[in-house]
């Protein structure tokens, strides 16, 4: 039988981007959309929480979804890679870490493990696989991590913010910033805010 897997994020460009990603393995996990969700017995094994453009670790967001009863376990699913992005999600009680750097076939084998009840952490090999995803601006040029660091920024969050909220270094952020600013033609963060409005970058729900 699949296990029953749910794809959460507030942005449902990202959401039907991973589950086109899991659409070829039907025979092993069979996706759920989330708004079907409702309470009563768990109706998912495993709610695969995408980060993109959520802080990860210390989140409202994952406790929420741990103490659902609709939901066997969850999964965050992220492009921070550092062990300690891990820990810190396994510590609020999340059952598993899955990087983005996972191919599809290995992000599936983790969600079945995770559904088994093993606790999982797969950091993966390096730099994301992001083929059959999409995101919000991708067709404006934007890369996915561009991208979600832009929609933070839309968020109201600060550098320092986006630093520590992600897993990432001050510099890393910058640099990120730079290029997605080169790439929006503006020059500002009030400039940047009104373009990732205009481009999908205000989530479609209210994290």
């Amino acid at each position: 039988m699949p296990v029953r897997v749910t794809v959460v994020n507030d942005y449902l460009v990202v959401v039907a981007g991973v589950n086109a990603f899991l659409a070829p393995f039907a025979d092993r996990v069979e996706v759920v959309e989330t708004h079907t969700v409702d309470s009563g017995p768990t109706v998912v094994d495993v709610a695969l929480y995408d980060t993109f453009a959520a802080p990860v670790g210390k989140h409202a967001r994952l406790p929420a979804l741990v103490e659902d009863p609709t939901i066997g376990a969850v999964a965050v699913y992220s492009f921070a890679a550092d062990p300690s992005s891990a820990r810190d999600s396994l510590s609020m009680g999340a059952r598993g870490f899955l990087t983005k750097s996972l191919s599809a076939p290995d992000l599936v084998h983790g969600i079945e493990q995770i559904a088994a009840g093993h606790q999982v952490t797969m950091l993966g090999p390096g730099r994301a696989v992001l083929s059959a995803a999409k995101w919000p601006a991708k067709e404006s040029g934007l890369s996915a991590r561009e991208a979600e660091v832009v929609g933070l920024i839309v968020q109201g969050l600060s550098n320092e913010d986006i630093a520590a909220k992600c897993y990432l270094s001050h510099n890393t952020v910058k640099t990120y910033i730079r290029s997605a600013y080169r790439k929006m033609g503006v020059t500002t963060r009030a400039q940047a805010v009104a373009w990732g409005i205009a481009h999908g970058l205000k989530p479609d729900r209210e994290p």
